[in-house]
């Protein structure tokens, strides 16, 4: 059986999280690949997870096959690139 964020044109993001509780719950975080239709901008402060996020929606658009330009004026995933050459 599939599960809703294995299904093409979803992307996993990872999971909710309960501030009181300081837990991580089961519910997933989804994102429909059609909100992308055009450009997209990840903005936050330093340590915020932009390259966590980043690096997750470029994974999950191309497991779906999604074109990507992605410009890093900070190097991080050219870094990411010469680590895992097989990327």
């Amino acid at each position: 059986m599939v599960t809703d964020y294995e299904k093409l044109g979803l992307f996993y993001l990872g999971r909710k999280y309960d501030m009181e509780a300081r837990s991580l719950k089961e519910v997933p975080v989804l994102y429909d690949s059609k909100d992308l239709t055009t450009h997209a901008v990840i903005i936050g402060m330093t340590g915020s997870g932009k390259t966590g996020l980043g690096i997750g929606l470029l994974e999950e658009a191309l497991i779906d096959g999604i074109p990507v330009i992605a410009i890093d004026p900070k190097g991080d995933l050219t870094n990411l690139m010469l680590t895992f050459p097989e990327l």
